[in-house]
C-alpha cells in the first residue's frame, strides 16, 4: 500500500527542506538588518514583519526547488 515514488517526504524533498532552512537562516537576519536598521538598533522590533522576513526567503527556496508535479497525460 505504501508506495515509495508517492511518499510526501522524499529524499529529494527532504533535501530541498533542509535547504531552504539554511537559506532562511542566511538570509533572513541580512534581510532584517537591511529592512529593520533603525528598529534593531533600539530593539524595538515588529516581530511579525520579521517573522514575515524569515519565511520568505524559506518559502521561495523550497517553491524554486520541488520538484513540479504534471498530470500523466497517458491516464
Amino acid at each position: 500500500m505504501s508506495d515509495p515514488d508517492h511518499s510526501l517526504f522524499t529524499p529529494h524533498v527532504r533535501w530541498c527542506l533542509h535547504r531552504a532552512f539554511i537559506t532562511m537562516l542566511i538570509v533572513g537576519p541580512i534581510l532584517t538588518l537591511i529592512n529593520q536598521w533603525e528598529h534593531v538598533r533600539s530593539l524595538d522590533f515588529n516581530w511579525w514583519k520579521v517573522a514575515l522576513t524569515f519565511i520568505v526567503p524559506f518559502a521561495v527556496s523550497l517553491s524554486g526547488s520541488l520538484p513540479r508535479r504534471h498530470p500523466d497525460p497517458g491516464a
